[in-house]
């Protein structure tokens, strides 16, 4: 496969399917896919998210006002409201940790929901698990930026490499959706903290 580096639209096909999402899935959980699936280095991608130009080592936060939409869009076809769910709501950027927060059994099925880095959301909607914000191997803690180190590692510990999940996710195209109780959940989560704001 071969890339137009100053776009992130491949110049032979590649491989991405909506139905690869769950409701509410991150920014980072989506491409952590698309680059799976696609082999793509994170480099590439992060240089082709912000609205100007960036260094891809520090990335970008993954909110409205840093991320480029409309390229997103056309790139992936999905469609602008889910790709806006996928990111941090302007009001909401205060409430946000600076760090990578994740379950990791939602990891395991290759999932992670914007509503984890809220940092009044102390465990998991679907789980009930605590939210981790530190590598169970080696302790580092991700920024929450769309860059390199998070990018070129999907569901994995930039630091060490070591799996955030107890197993790695399953191969997306035999991917299973959210159940609907995890699905309610998730969704009661992301419309309650909209009231906080």
């Amino acid at each position: 496969m071969v890339f137009d580096e100053r776009t992130l639209t491949p110049s032979l096909g590649y491989v991405f399917d909506r139905r690869w999402l769950d409701p509410f899935e991150s920014m980072v959980s989506i491409l952590w896919k698309l680059a799976r699936m696609n082999r793509l280095p994170g480099q590439l991608i992060t240089m082709q998210l912000a609205k100007s130009g960036v260094d891809p080592y520090d990335g970008v936060a993954p909110c409205v006002a840093e991320v480029d939409l409309h390229r997103l869009h056309r790139a992936l076809g999905l469609p602008l409201k889910l790709l806006r769910d996928s990111l941090l709501p302007e009001g909401l950027q205060a409430a946000t940790g600076p760090h990578f927060r994740y379950c990791s059994k939602c990891l395991c099925r290759g999932y992670h929901s914007v509503v984890h880095q809220i940092s009044f959301t102390k465990s998991c909607p679907i789980h009930g698990d605590p939210l981790a914000v530190a590598c169970r191997m080696c302790g580092a803690m991700a920024p929450y930026r769309l860059n390199v180190a998070l990018l070129d590692a999907p569901y994995r510990c930039g630091s060490c490499r070591h799996l955030y999940g107890t197993s790695p996710p399953a191969s997306l195209p035999h991917k299973r959706p959210l159940n609907k109780k995890a699905r309610i959940a998730v969704t009661r989560m992301r419309f309650s903290q909209y009231a906080h704001f």
